[in-house]
Formats: C-alpha cells, structure tokens, sequence
C-alpha cells in the first residue's frame, strides 16, 4: 500500500507575497551577514588631491566568497557620505587592501584626516 501524499496547497494559503517577502529576507541576511565597518590604518595624499588608504593587515573573507573585483565588497564613506566605486580602485598587497582614489572628493585635501573615513566591507584582520 502506497503512502498517500498529502494536498496541500502552498500558493493558496501564502501566495506569491509571501515568498518574495522571504526572498529579500534572505537576500538582506546574505548582504549584512559579512560586512564589518573599520577605519583605514593609513592615509598618503597623491600630487596633494588624491588620496590612498592603506587597511593594514586586512584581508577579504575569502572562506564565504570569491573576490573577482573588489569594490563590490566594499563600501567607503567620507564625512558619512559614501563614495562611488567608480572614484576609487582596490588592490591586494601582500597582508593589505590598498584603496587608490582617481578623483578629487573634497574641497581641502590636507584637513582630512584618517578617521574622517569609514570602510564596511566584507573584511576581516590577518591572522
């Protein structure tokens, strides 16, 4: 005798709201899982308008994810005030994550000093 499969009708009692509710659900606990906020350990300003910022030994959380481009795992604000990725590039060097700006992002680079920045990012230290 064959066991009877019970009727259940999934859509009829939660709907296709539900199941979008819980996909940005997941989405949202998949995004904020990894994602650590730090200031740089080191600012050099470039020709005086540029600015480098070095994460001193820093690494990305590779063990969760594959790093393919970098500025998609990280954020970085300025006075609370997120930049574009297009303003700033992400390299790995040895034990640091050295982040290069191509823009000029403020009006007088010499007041800026390194707490004035913030990195959140899918980082964690060298162990």
């Amino acid at each position: 005798m064959a066991r009877i499969k019970p009727n259940i009708d999934v859509l009829s009692k939660f709907g296709n709201k539900y199941r979008q509710d819980f996909k940005e659900l997941v989405l949202r606990v998949n995004t904020d899982t990894f994602l650590y906020e730090d200031n740089p350990t080191e600012l050099e300003l470039i020709d005086g308008i540029f600015f480098r910022l070095y994460l001193r030994d820093k690494r990305f959380i590779e063990e969760a994810l594959v790093v393919d481009i970098p500025s998609d795992y990280v954020d970085v604000s300025l006075f609370g005030v997120r930049q574009a990725k297009t303003r700033y590039t992400i390299e790995v060097s040895g034990n640091d994550i050295v982040i290069t700006f191509n823009e000029n992002i403020t009006r007088i680079p010499q007041d800026v000093n390194v707490t004035d920045f913030k990195i959140k990012g899918k980082i964690t230290e060298v162990v």
